[in-house]
């Protein structure tokens, strides 16, 4: 059944209540999203010490939870969002090394939409998906602008790390500013017809950068600077929110508008935490509690506060309610409706039970001894506010918010209840495989290709360095036994130009490295560059690729010193027809 049927199929098979589903009642979607926002670093939520007074503002016009839930860490939040589903369904299980990939086979809010006459924009980060396979243009956005292939970025000024569309694109400005000027310009397009902006910032994540003139008031205060920047970029955003209401105004649409603000997981400030223990990362409070506000003037009350927990899983089922359409019916979809919730702005949560769980590698429900990456992460809460983690802890979030009174030898009983459903609901939703999806090669809107070095799989003692995406290289590259392979997936047969950008100290030069798919090899004689991470970048022959399936192997041809020079990027790009 192809992917059209599915959708035919779940339009057919009808729609729960709520909201009006007259064409007329579809109301423009706007859903924002902040990159480590914790619960606390938001006025609206009692920090006392942080300057958001739109974001405070868009509160009182509207709904805010006080009890909304993301994964720990982003891309799982991000997979969450568009599908309805509990990530670990979806494939995007990590945040990096090609594991925050969103299965091809899911079906997203964004092609959702589109079914009822919706314009769609994906405005700032994706991450879901490094190759063009998963652009955010071919999982149901109409337009583009931002970055897709990482999970941040590292310039925040003058970056050449955005795209429009499927193009690089070098900006001028502050990031968040630059992001906002694009989501206006989206805005302005589709006044007469039903839109969905999902604007994602970067802010504020790691690099920790902001003009000066936001930090300075937070400093003056006797904030640490690291603090004052998370304060500063959050100031940042919250001017440019008011940007966006301010347009949403004069273009007459503030009332036709569904505006939703969020952010994808806990945050990592330390200097105010509202008491609550943990953050990003961690699955107590302080690492899946996040922000929630949502305003539609004439629809939602102003002012209301929900205490009803509710998590990132609902929002395709509610705003597929909201624009008219329904969740494909053919899968399991774990969100629930929560348009009662918005609408009355009190009620009951839809869950019996709120699951987290997250680690590095693949989903566990038990540490694996012999792989450090593989560590238990986990907890459930029920609806008395009983929460179990995988610690043993067992709290009572009604009465010990800040999750620090362990009731785990009061209250046996409870923990053995929570523990069971917690088996039950991790069985179910890691009812599937989890690997590294291939490279695809050969495709003509990715020609070259990069072969991503964190996507390979390491023999021996090499070791692909993670270094913030852009920076990442090859350690500890001792020995001839030592190779890397990846996964990939050759899409058109031909000859590739293989191409190698590397840092090589005096004593490495003459090091000779091979490429290798099934009988075809190349090799590369590296030359001394000024220092092992001063790189160059060199041509280094041409590989003939057959169609289809396979591995693709770096192997040490001769190691000169002590160790291989530092591989930094490797890219194949299709030069000619092969009769291979």
């Amino acid at each position: 059944m192809t992917r059209r049927d599915l959708l035919v199929r779940a339009l057919s098979t009808g729609l729960a209540s709520g909201f009006p589903k007259t064409d007329t009642a579809r109301p423009n979607i706007i859903l924002i999203v902040a990159d480590d926002q914790g619960w606390w670093d938001i006025g609206a939520n009692g920090n006392p010490h942080i300057s958001t007074p739109n974001l405070d503002r868009l509160a009182s016009e509207g709904v805010r939870f006080t009890h909304f839930y993301c994964s720990p860490v982003c891309s799982p939040t991000r997979a969450s969002i568009m599908t309805g589903r509990h990530y670990q369904r979806t494939g995007a299980v990590d945040t990096y090394k090609g594991r925050d990939t969103l299965d091809e086979a899911e079906v997203t809010l964004p092609t959702l939409l589109r079914t009822r006459g919706y314009k769609t924009a994906c405005v700032g980060k994706w991450h879901l998906g490094r190759y063009m396979r998963y652009h955010p243009q071919n999982r149901g956005f109409d337009q583009f602008f931002g970055f897709w292939q990482y999970g941040f970025i590292n310039d925040y000024d003058d970056t050449n790390e955005f795209f429009e569309g499927k193009e690089r694109v070098e900006t001028t400005g502050y990031v968040t500013d630059v992001l906002t000027t694009r989501a206006l310009s989206f805005i302005e397009q589709n006044r007469s017809n039903p839109f969905f902006l999902y604007l994602t910032y970067n802010a504020p994540h790691v690099p920790l950068l902001v003009p000066d003139s936001y930090i300075q008031p937070y400093v003056s205060k006797g904030i640490p600077l690291n603090e004052a920047r998370i304060y500063a970029m959050m100031t940042c955003i919250d001017a440019n929110v008011a940007k966006l209401t301010a347009s949403l105004a004069k273009n007459g649409l503030a009332d036709s508008t569904l505006l939703i603000y969020m952010s994808d997981n806990g945050g990592v400030g330390k200097h105010y935490r509202a008491g609550l223990r943990g953050a990003k990362g961690s699955c107590y409070e302080g690492g899946v509690r996040v922000p929630f506000i949502a305003r539609w003037p004439g629809k939602i009350p102003a002012g209301a506060v929900v205490d009803a927990p509710a998590q990132h899983i609902d929002l395709l089922p509610t705003l597929c309610e909201v624009a008219g359409t329904a969740p494909p019916a053919e899968r399991t979809i774990d969100g629930k409706n929560i348009a009662s919730l918005l609408r009355s702005g009190k009620g009951e949560s839809p869950h019996d039970y709120l699951y987290h769980q997250w680690n590095r590698g693949r989903p566990v429900l038990r540490a694996v001894d012999d792989d450090p990456e593989l560590k238990a992460s986990w907890s459930i809460c029920d609806r008395r506010g009983f929460k179990l983690h995988s610690s043993g802890e067992l709290f009572n979030l009604r009465s010990d918010r800040g999750e620090s009174q362990d009731l785990a030898n009061a209250q046996p009983q409870i923990s053995a209840e929570l523990r069971k459903e917690f088996e039950r609901w991790f069985a179910d939703v890691t009812n599937r495989k989890y690997s590294r999806v291939p490279i695809e090669i050969g495709r003509p809107d990715e020609n070259p290709v990069e072969i991503d070095l964190t996507w390979a799989d390491a023999v021996g003692k090499v070791v692909p360095q993670y270094r913030s995406y852009n920076r990442d290289t090859t350690e500890q590259w001792s020995s001839p036994e030592d190779y890397l392979t990846w996964k990939i997936d050759v899409a058109t047969p031909g000859e590739y130009e293989w191409t190698v950008s590397y840092g090589c100290e005096t004593e490495g030069g003459g090091s000779r490295t091979k490429l290798q798919f099934g009988k075809a090899s190349a090799e590369y004689t590296f030359q001394p560059t000024s220092g092992r991470m001063v790189f160059v970048t060199r041509p280094a022959g041409l590989l003939k690729l057959t169609r289809g399936p396979g591995l693709l192997e770096l192997r040490a041809a001769h190691i000169a010193g002590k160790q291989m020079p530092a591989i930094h990027k490797i890219w194949l790009r299709r030069v000619g027809p092969t009769s291979a």
